[in-house]
């Protein structure tokens, strides 16, 4: 391709993408001596659904990385959920080695991380994620020097689905970092979520895609793409940087009944794309059809970077042979697993393997595949080809027997009373005899149905339907009652309605079945704190905590509860915890700030109370704190705002609608006070505040008769 017609295809939107890198990269020397690296990962994104893929959605700026980079069509991840995906992907390491088996895990740093390596090589390094799954309590924060989390708070107590922010806001604060430091060295990771259900693209992409909802979201994380390498590109940046694009997983989109993803390992959910792109040490246009894992991006970014590590610690391949000379790596096997729904549903894990023309999945009913005549992976060979499903099998047996992994056995199953035993019997679910192992766990195939329930019931309650969610729930516990996951979801759902006795009396319906999850055992802790069962919230989040000690958002209700008991120092320590494992928890600072009003330490208070405004600007508790402090340093005028703040962020803040009640009284403002205190009547929850409630009520008459007197 002439140089001209490479200028054409980086022409984006009206204004040159990479071009001025690619002029500092012909004309000149970059004044940084080694090579820099980026690493985009969208989040859920199928590699058919990109352009240059072959797929419908607009993906301008990923297609000219391809033309102008390298394509690997057949780039697989080897498990279908963020967090393990992104694991294997920063270390080199399938999951049964990195012991991420879920989200919600944390990586211990059994192995290095990319970032730790480059760190060590005196790179700036810096990460921009765009939601929680990948919060810095998940440990893959190791070697960063900026991980940027901060995209608002997530509460146990009133949210079950993923906090996120969108993909402009994260390419903003990647791009005011790389200005900062753009003279240095730097490993820069952008991590969009967007493509990621529920899929809600923004103007005009909404309108666009009406009815291809997720084409849309990508199309929308392209052009962000787009305006990073833009950047770049102005910064004379993109000649010295490697730059790699890929996904942690795909999604099914209906594919073999599966919607999104996490419970299958067909191909609908593990093929991924894989883009890298630099044209000073790649080739530009080569398309290489190599079976590929995601393990094999850490190997290949050193070996190009030129830094050596340690290949006896992991199980991806460099594939910078295949790269630079077009050399083939050889027949191979690509690890694949999904044991969440072991974990949260009691259903069996799915785990196999992945050649270039067949794919094995030991499953209660296994599974073979023809890849090349079957790539929709509908005609289970299992059956007709048993040699070649046996050798598959003993490979992966092999493998799983090297003392580098985590056996599945780790894993064990809640406990079940014999009364949950004969309805999973009677409906089919597991088989008969005394005994509960994991032999017994029902295929996720049988079991599909259950799930898409259970997703309809979380969509119902996410929209606001309650009630449909309610009955959803009750069917998809009659169906399984050994289903943990489904207590705690039904049991919030239950708390959204206003239904909370009914929500701890599920809880712990779920708890006496042997359902005793973290997960389960948290949720009524917090539940319990808020009807003052306080003896037994400490007990039970005390209980999760020995189940996981890096379980953040428990140390942080335990705190609460501690705090409730006026047993301040146990508070202080937990909410500590909690900020150990998060630096950025910023509930958990607002906590501790509380715990620092309550000893007069006002200075201290203030300054948690800032800290968490600053990282999330959102959290209105943490205005109503600093106000209450403000208030009694009588810096009222002060207190007032900050009281106004919290209520315009949270109209049902019913703390500061009480304090903004109780301040107005005493400054004499009677019309002010009982705005004030009618709002709190209104909004403030009736278990939670029974006493307030009917305290306020009665100044509440009181002034009304006061002010209709003096009219």
């Amino acid at each position: 391709m002439k140089f001209l017609q490479i200028i054409r295809l980086f022409f984006l939107g009206g204004a040159l993408f990479l071009v001025a890198g690619i002029f500092n990269l012909i004309f000149s020397t970059p004044a940084v001596q080694k090579m820099n690296l980026l690493l985009i990962t969208v989040d859920t994104l199928r590699a058919d659904h990109v352009g240059i893929y072959g797929g419908q959605a607009e993906t301008p700026a990923m297609d000219r990385l391809g033309k102008l980079g390298v394509v690997f069509t057949q780039a697989y991840s080897h498990v279908p959920l963020t967090l393990p995906s992104h694991c294997s992907l920063l270390t080199g390491v399938i999951p049964p080695a990195h012991g991420v088996r879920d989200n919600g895990y944390r990586f211990q740093g059994r192995n290095r991380t990319i970032a730790e390596i480059l760190k060590a090589k005196g790179y700036l390094t810096a990460a921009f994620v765009g939601a929680f799954p990948l919060d810095s309590r998940f440990g893959l924060d190791r070697g960063f020097d900026v991980y940027d989390d901060n995209y608002g708070s997530r509460n146990l107590q009133r949210d079950l689905t993923f906090v996120e922010r969108n993909a402009e806001e994260v390419t903003t604060k990647a791009l005011i970092w790389l200005e900062k430091n753009k003279n240095r060295n730097f490993f820069l990771w952008v991590h969009y979520f967007d493509p990621h259900a529920p899929y809600e693209p923004p103007s005009p992409f909404k309108e666009k895609y009406e009815g291809r909802e997720y084409d849309g979201e990508i199309a929308y994380t392209d052009q962000m793409i787009g305006q990073l390498l833009a950047r770049m590109g102005e910064w004379n940046l993109i000649g010295p940087t490697l730059i790699v694009l890929t996904s942690d997983h795909g999604e099914g989109l209906g594919e073999h009944q599966e919607k999104t993803h996490g419970l299958f390992i067909y191909d609908a959910t593990l093929h991924v794309p894989l883009i890298l792109f630099n044209q000073k040490i790649l080739p530009q246009g080569r398309v290489i059809h190599e079976l590929t894992g995601l393990s094999d991006v850490f190997p290949t970014v050193l070996d190009l970077l030129n830094i050596s590590f340690d290949s006896r610690d992991i199980q991806g391949h460099s594939l910078k042979p295949a790269l630079l000379k077009g050399k083939r790596g050889g027949d191979r096997e690509i690890y694949i697993e999904s044991v969440a729904a072991m974990l949260d549903r009691n259903w069996a894990p799915l785990q196999g393997l992945r050649t270039k023309d067949w794919k094995y999945i030991e499953a209660p009913v296994p599974e073979l595949y023809d890849l090349n005549k079957d790539p929709m992976e509908i005609n289970n060979l299992y059956a007709k080809n048993p040699q070649l499903a046996h050798k598959l099998q003993q490979k992966l047996r092999t493998m799983m027997d090297k003392k580098a992994f985590s056996p599945l056995t780790e894993f064990e199953r809640p406990k079940m009373d014999q009364a949950v035993q004969e309805k999973l019997r009677s409906l089919g679910y597991i088989a008969g005899g005394g005994t509960v192992g994991p032999g017994t766990r029902p295929d996720p195939k049988i079991m599909i149905d259950v799930d898409n329930l259970f997703n309809e019931a979380i969509i119902a309650c996410e929209s606001g339907e309650e009630e449909i969610a309610c009955l959803l729930y009750q069917k998809v516990l009659e169906k399984q009652p050994n289903f943990a996951a489904a207590y705690e979801y039904a049991a919030y759902n239950y708390y959204k309605m206003g239904k909370l006795p009914e929500a701890i009396a599920l809880l712990q319906q779920g708890l006496s079945s042997g359902l005793e999850t973290k997960s389960i055992k948290a949720r009524l802790g917090l539940y319990l704190q808020e009807t003052g069962q306080i003896k037994e919230s400490i007990h039970l989040l005390q209980g999760a905590l020995e189940q996981d000690p890096a379980y953040t958002e428990a140390y942080n209700y335990l705190g609460v509860s501690y705090f409730k008991s006026n047993q301040l120092n146990l508070a202080e320590g937990a909410f500590k915890k909690a900020l150990e494992l998060d630096r950025d928890y910023a509930m958990a600072m607002n906590n501790l700030g509380n715990v620092y009003l309550a000893q007069q330490k006002y200075d201290e208070a203030v300054g948690e109370y800032r800290k968490a405004i600053e990282i999330d600007p959102m959290l209105s508790s943490a205005y109503n704190g600093l106000a209450a402090v403000l208030y009694r340093q009588e810096k009222i005028s002060e207190a007032l705002e900050q009281w106004k703040i919290a209520l315009e962020i949270d109209p049902r803040q019913s703390e500061a609608a009480y304090n903004l009640g109780r301040a107005w009284l005493r400054l004499g403002n009677k019309e002010e006070a009982l705005r004030n205190f009618e709002l709190f009547l209104k909004i403030a929850p009736v278990i939670k505040y029974a006493q307030d409630i009917e305290e306020v009520g009665l100044v509440v008459e009181k002034l009304k008769k006061e002010l209709k007197k003096n009219q």
